[in-house]
Order: structure tokens, then C-alpha cells, then sequence
């Protein structure tokens, strides 16, 4: 059985690890014991660093939110045309507005396929593939 992205998948930046392509074989979430290498302390960012600092769980609890870094962070990196951080300050917004339970209900149903239940990653949204079959 695969497993469902948790709480430590809604990241501290605001990404939702659920949809990343590491997860959940190489990690279960930036905020869980089991995290990508690439990912530990947030690779160069220091987010988990920042956070500790500000007496915080996630960067949408912070009163300097969003800041310079966070800015910075959703702008890049850019694969294929798609920067999957793009979202991380509105996904930080939601987050703050509707709670995290609600927030990774949501994402989870964004990143679903509808035909094979599979989690899409950030990279396969529009182009993912199952039974042979391309869906949105």
C-alpha cells in the first residue's frame, strides 16, 4: 500500500511534498525523519534553520511572512518550464486560512488522478500517464 502524504508533507515553505517525485520512496516530507538528502535543512534555503529561529513550525506562522527568501525560493528552480515552487506562497496563505488537515485534503484531491488514484507529482501535472492513457 503507498503512503499518504501526512502533516510533515505540508512543508515549511509551503510546498506540498506529497508531490514531489522522491516521495515517498526517498522521503516523507521535509518535516519527518525520513527526508531526500537534497531536501535536509532545506537544501541551501535554510527554511528549517529560519523557522527554529522565529519560534515557528512553517514559514505561514512567521509575522515576516512571506520574506525575501521565501520570494526568492518561488521563483525558481524552473524544470521543463514548470518551477514547482511557484505556489508556495498562496499554498501558505491556504494553509494559514483553512488549517493544515484541510489543506492537505485539498492538495491530495488537486494531485490525484482521477483514473488511477495515483499522486501526480509537480513535473506530470498535464502529462501524466496511466493504462496507457494520458490524463489531465
Amino acid at each position: 500500500m503507498k503512503r499518504i502524504p501526512d502533516e510533515d508533507c505540508a512543508s515549511i515553505c509551503g510546498l506540498f511534498c506529497g508531490a514531489c517525485p522522491s516521495f515517498p520512496d526517498e522521503c516523507h516530507g521535509c518535516l519527518s525523519d525520513y527526508v531526500r538528502k537534497g531536501c535536509q535543512n532545506c537544501a541551501d534555503h535554510g527554511f528549517l534553520d529560519c523557522a527554529v529561529c522565529h519560534g515557528v513550525r512553517r514559514c505561514c506562522e512567521c509575522q515576516d511572512f512571506p520574506c525575501e527568501k521565501l520570494r526568492e525560493f518561488s521563483t525558481k528552480p524552473v524544470i521543463n518550464g514548470i518551477c514547482n515552487h511557484a505556489s508556495v506562497i498562496p499554498d501558505s496563505l491556504r494553509m494559514r486560512e483553512v488549517g493544515i488537515p484541510q489543506w492537505l485534503r485539498e492538495k491530495i484531491e488537486q494531485h490525484k488522478c482521477p483514473a488511477c488514484g495515483e499522486l501526480i507529482t509537480w513535473f506530470d501535472m498535464g502529462s501524466h500517464r496511466c493504462n496507457g492513457q494520458k490524463h489531465p
